[in-house]
């Protein structure tokens, strides 16, 4: 009876800490296109933010380095941004595709319990 009070104590904190969380538009496009070639693009939006994510469809991530100056790199396969920590502006950095097929990733923009999903593409 203890185990099954623990298992479902343990549920509904799982439960509760993923409904704190809400998907909102913090001002960001909720699409970036890149050119087979790459290349770089600034994106803006209304709200400043305090993390950045890139993840693939199957939700695998990548890996964030952070510089002296506070500059915040996250890459992930052919996509690689930069950022600083509390601000709004981007920086976004595609590889050029030679696969000759449509490649895509999501960058997640966290500003406290919101968050906004911009869905990068190149083709």
């Amino acid at each position: 009876m203890k185990k099954i009070l623990t298992n479902i104590l343990l549920c509904s904190f799982v439960l509760l800490c993923s409904s704190c969380f809400e998907e909102v538009d913090l001002g960001y496009p909720y699409h970036v296109i890149f050119p087979k070639e790459g290349g770089e693009q600034i994106i803006t939006g209304d709200e400043s933010y305090v993390s950045i994510e890139i993840t693939n469809y199957d939700g695998d991530t990548g890996f964030s380095s952070e510089n002296e100056d506070g500059t915040e790199y996250d890459e992930f396969e052919w996509l690689k941004v930069e950022s600083k920590y509390n601000s709004n502006e981007l920086k976004i950095y595609a590889e050029p595709n030679t696969s000759g097929k449509l490649r895509k990733l999501y960058i997640t923009i966290y500003s406290g319990p919101e968050y906004q999903e911009i869905q990068v593409l190149q083709k």
